[in-house]
Parts: structure tokens; C-alpha cells; sequence
């Protein structure tokens, strides 16, 4: 039987106090007895995410490795409420998160960045279907006014990347990976709930070999931060920036990935 977790996010946050530590390498102390002799055993904070030291763990659903090195930046610890903790089957006291970066830029979990994994999702009958119905009539209404024929390098899938420390990584986030597709005259943001496109009404070359994308309902710039690597700036019409990259060269990056006690929703995700 399934196990349930139904205990409220929301409640475990407006009645605990959360604490974010960033922090790498603290010894925890553990004491084992073996005949007569005592022996005291130091575990990394890198352990108990791997080996599940204090109690079971999940983790992000792409994947992951205990065998890969990683580095823990940040962890959440707190106190689940007394009264949430009827619904908890696995009478857990406590919520424990950790955000962890893998050091492999080739791992389980790459292969749900890659184009391919992409086209593959978003062709499913149910996707088709609905861009036949729904989105064709859509596009085909509205002309494009100018596009550069400089957008050419611009086509394809593009992943979001998650700055920590000055580098940039892959964000295995639990819900789904964030990306959108450019495909010459077509802007297609994917959502959770499949593919959502628009027609490109206009797209011109900025600077330094960016370009400038107009398309219904919205505006994009995107401009090089880091040719070598592939790192991208993407800013939208509100001026919030989101580093992106290619999906060809998302092996030029480790990834970020997540683990918690619950399985459920991560609370610290961003």
C-alpha cells in the first residue's frame, strides 16, 4: 500500500522555524560498540545523503547515483507539528531537506535535459492533439512582421540554470525541468502541462550575437554570458532574468538535485 503523506507544507512552515544552513563537510558522531572496544565513526553531511544515514530518503524522480560525489549547500531541519503527525505513516518528528550538488557532468539525471527527452514528451498523442485543435488556428492567424534569419542559432531546446556561488548547474527541481523551444517562427514555453506555443511576430539581433524575440503575449531577450560554456541571460518583459542554456551542452554542467525524508513536495526548492 501506498504510503500517504498528507501532513500541510503550509502548516509546517507558518509554525516552525526553518533553518537554512550552507554548509559542507560537518562531522556527525556516531558510536558503535564491537566486543568490549568502543569506536567512533565520523559520517560527512555528503554521507547522510548518500547512504541514507538516520533514516530514509528520496530523491528527485530523474535520478540518482549514491556512488557520485557530491557537496551538500544548503539543508532544512524541522519539527513536523504534533497534531500533523496523525497523517504521517512513517511517524516522522522531524523534516529533513537537503540540496546537493553532483559532481558529474555525465550522470542519471542528464539524460531528462537532453533534446531528445524533450521531443519525445511533447510529441505524446495527447500534445499533438491539442496543438491540432487548439494552437494551429492560433498561429497561422497571426503573420510575422520581421524575423533575422540570424535566429537560426537560437533553434532548439533550452534548459534553465541555477547560479549558486558564481557557477552555473543544471536544476533537477521536482515538479518538471524548466525549458521553452525555439523553432525559427514558433516560441513554445513547456509547462507541466505540456507544450504551450506562440507565434513570433518579430526577432531581431542584439550585440554580442544576442537576439531580441517578440512573439504573442510576451518578449524575450536572450544574450551570451559565457560563449566557452554556453551560458545564456534571458530576460523577459517583466526584466526578470533566468540564466539558460542549449540543451546540446548541458554536459558542459553538474546538476543541482534534491532529497527529503518525505518524498513529498521540496519546501526550499526556488
Amino acid at each position: 500500500m501506498k504510503k500517504i503523506f498528507v501532513f500541510s507544507i503550509s502548516v509546517l512552515l507558518s509554525t516552525s522555524v526553518f533553518f537554512t544552513v550552507d554548509r559542507v563537510s560537518r562531522k556527525i558522531y556516531r558510536n558503535t560498540t564491537s566486543g568490549n572496544d568502543l569506536h567512533f565513526v565520523s559520517y560527512t553531511v555528503e554521507d547522510t545523503v548518500r547512504y541514507q544515514i538516520g533514516g530514509k530518503l528520496y530523491y528527485s524522480r530523474t535520478g540518482f547515483n549514491p556512488f557520485d560525489s557530491i557537496t551538500v549547500i544548503k539543508t532544512y531541519y524541522s519539527p513536523i507539528p504534533e497534531e500533523n503527525r496523525i497523517y504521517n505513516l512513517t511517524n516522522l518528528t522531524h523534516y529533513r531537506e537537503y540540496h546537493f550538488i553532483v559532481h558529474n557532468h555525465h550522470s542519471s539525471a542528464h539524460h531528462k535535459f537532453e533534446g531528445s527527452h524533450f521531443d519525445k514528451e511533447y510529441e505524446k498523442e495527447i500534445y499533438r492533439t491539442h496543438y491540432e485543435q487548439v494552437f494551429r488556428a492560433r498561429l497561422e492567424a497571426t503573420p510575422s512582421e520581421y524575423i533575422d534569419p540570424a535566429i537560426k542559432d537560437f533553434n532548439g531546446h533550452w534548459v534553465y540554470l541555477k547560479e549558486h556561488n558564481g557557477n552555473y548547474y543544471l536544476n533537477d527541481r521536482w515538479d518538471f525541468i524548466s525549458s521553452f523551444c525555439i523553432a525559427d517562427s514558433v516560441f513554445i514555453y513547456h509547462y507541466m502541462d505540456g507544450p504551450d506555443p506562440r507565434k513570433i511576430v518579430e526577432a531581431i539581433s542584439l550585440p554580442e550575437n544576442g537576439i531580441s524575440i517578440h512573439f504573442i503575449g510576451g518578449h524575450m531577450e536572450i544574450e551570451v554570458i559565457d560563449k566557452e560554456k554556453s551560458v545564456y541571460r534571458f530576460t523577459d518583459r517583466f526584466n526578470k532574468v533566468i540564466f539558460i542554456a542549449p540543451t546540446q551542452a548541458i554536459h558542459n554542467f553538474e546538476i543541482i538535485q534534491y532529497a527529503n525524508n518525505t518524498g513529498e513536495v521540496v519546501v526550499g526548492e526556488d
